[in-house]
């Protein structure tokens, strides 16, 4: 019993030396960081996140004067030295490197007419680094606190490049908004699935040791986009379950119908009635069933149903 315990304070001990971090600035020879216990072994395998805010001069790195651009990116890009990671910064200064090699890394900070390096020491397998690097000319250096822990609150602004249910990919950043609170457009609220693929979107969210952004709260920054209300009614032409299936998962999916040649898309927000007022299983939808749908039509054409009701007497 004695040598268990004994085991177990020194892997604990172990750990907590390996936390600490040490980061060095390249360029000019300057340094900046923390240092942990002399005996401290950084970790040599597995895979960490590195989130941070890049700032130049006193300001966001997107430009000298920090007002940013929703048009396009900041122009600086960050990357780990002899892997194949690379990361865009968005238009406020924030990046997000996943996979990142535990041990000791150098970051590259490439923008405008320079390029910076910093190296970071003693990132262990499942962790978060989060930091803030200020550039002045070739060199990187860390300033404010810097933290460690398994998950970071964060948000990250870019353009949504896909949408598969709750998976989204923003600025190739994997983000699970499946238990997201809040999703806007300007100042109205509206639903996920009217996202569309190419437009620009900024999510809050919590940042894991696995690289996944989880979202709480995601706004569309296209205010543009409004969509239109409509009401029709039809019959149902065609009933789809997505590559799951109605067999596979029949309670977890909500069906994409074809009705009156239009296609309707529902959700879990998706209100199902019968024509006499009662609560319809939206499994027991059926192909010729007569049905009226209320909801927003999207830019694409698709309508977002926020009510179907089916064999209806019209």
């Amino acid at each position: 019993m004695r040598c268990d315990r004994v085991s177990l304070y020194l892997r604990t001990r172990a750990l907590a030396a390996g936390l600490a971090l040490v980061l060095a600035a390249a360029g000019c020879g300057g340094s900046n960081g923390v240092r942990g216990p002399e005996d401290a072994a950084p970790a040599t395998s597995g895979s960490a996140v590195v989130q941070g805010t890049l700032i130049t001069g006193g300001v966001s790195a997107l430009s000298s004067d920090g007002v940013s651009s929703l048009s396009g990116g900041s122009g600086w890009t960050v990357r780990v030295e002899g892997t194949g990671l690379l990361a865009a910064v968005d238009e406020e200064g924030e990046f997000i490197l996943s996979g990142v090699p535990a041990g000791t890394i150098t970051l590259i900070f490439e923008g405008p007419g320079t390029t910076a390096h910093l190296t970071v020491s003693g990132l262990l397998d499942g962790q978060v680094l989060s930091l803030q690097v200020h550039i002045s000319g070739r060199t990187a250096t860390v300033t404010g606190p810097t933290s460690t822990a398994p998950s970071k609150d964060t948000k990250l602004t870019g353009v949504l490049e896909s949408v598969a249910g709750a998976h989204l990919v923003v600025g190739e950043q994997p983000v699970d908004a499946s238990h997201v609170r809040k999703v806007w457009r300007g100042h109205r609220r509206i639903e996920l699935d009217r996202l569309e693929p190419g437009e620009k979107v900024k999510v809050w969210g919590t940042l894991g040791g696995d690289g996944v952004l989880v979202a709480e709260e995601i706004k569309a920054l296209n205010t543009d986009r409004e969509d239109e209300f409509t009401a029709f009614k039809g019959t149902v032409q065609s009933v789809g379950f997505g590559t799951l299936g109605l067999h596979a998962n029949p309670n977890g999916s909500y069906p994409t119908l074809v009705v009156a040649g239009r296609h309707v898309k529902t959700n879990g927000s998706t209100k199902f009635r019968r024509s006499d007022g009662t609560s319809l299983n939206p499994h027991d939808i059926k192909v010729g069933d007569k049905a009226y749908v209320e909801g927003w039509k999207k830019p694409g054409g698709a309508v977002s149903a926020t009510k179907v009701k089916v064999d209806c007497n019209y």
